[in-house]
């Protein structure tokens, strides 16, 4: 049998597909070739819900011990990793606990889950370290503004949620309990630091819905609705925007 073949048939066993493989685990007096399958099953699913846990580590405390890593099992065996890079695993576990009935009314898990698998993307992003020079923006003449197209720095993330995810994110990572609705929608931008801490940046709705609109690549003309505009100068003053450039197409 050819490596990539055994690799294969190792990989496909390791996911409960079939048991092939233990035609060349060797025996022993003590141990089948089945058990020793087993082992190495057990082994590789517990080496990556470890890695589940510490990029959902807030969810993993909301839920306990002993429920996450049940449905982290079946997540893994649904969805098993193609990297050989494990600290990218985990993409769509959010998704997955939105689906479990058992959390169908404690809609704020998933949203705690999908808010973690940002940070973590977040912080693996490069640093954009280019600043704002305004005194750019004097000289564009006026018939030009509408053309204008912000920046936003690479690696700033935005993050909206019908429920309160960043209040109940700040009572969770200051080990804090106080009552609060959960049921209020947030606004937040994550904006990595030199040192790799992620800022969370409050926002309005307003500010968010300016903020995503230039994220998406529109120029100021494009803009709707136009009093957002309003919100540029804070924008600006919590260094959510690093540049512009002159819209070629027209408006």
């Amino acid at each position: 049998m050819k490596l990539n073949q055994l690799q294969s048939q190792f990989s496909e066993s390791l996911f409960y597909q079939h048991d092939e493989i233990t035609k060349v685990i060797k025996e022993t007096e003590s141990v089948s070739p089945l058990q020793r399958l087993q082992v190495y099953r057990n082994s590789f699913i517990m080496g990556v819900t470890e890695a589940l846990a510490i990029t959902y580590q807030y969810t993993h405390a909301l839920v306990g011990e002993d429920f996450f890593n049940s449905v982290s099992r079946a997540f893994i065996l649904n969805n098993p990793p193609v990297e050989n890079n494990i600290m990218t695993y985990g993409f769509g576990f959010d998704q997955y606990l939105k689906s479990l009935p058992q959390l169908s009314e404690m809609p704020y898990i998933c949203e705690m889950a999908r808010f973690e698998w940002l940070l973590e993307q977040t912080s693996n992003t490069a640093l954009d370290e280019a600043t704002f020079d305004v005194s750019q923006l004097a000289l564009v003449p006026e018939n030009e503004l509408a053309k204008i197209k912000f920046q936003i720095p690479t690696q700033i993330a935005l993050f909206e949620s019908e429920q309160n995810i960043s209040h109940l994110y700040k009572m969770l990572i200051t080990d804090s309990v106080e009552e609060t609705d959960l049921n209020k929608a947030c606004y937040v931008a994550l904006n990595k630091q030199p040192d790799f801490r992620i800022e969370i940046i409050a926002l309005q709705q307003s500010e968010f819905l300016l903020l995503q609109q230039i994220n998406e690549g529109k120029a100021l003309g494009q803009i709707t609705p136009q009093d957002l505009h309003q919100q540029l100068p804070i924008l600006l003053e919590k260094k959510l925007l690093n540049g512009f450039t002159l819209n070629q197409e027209n408006l």
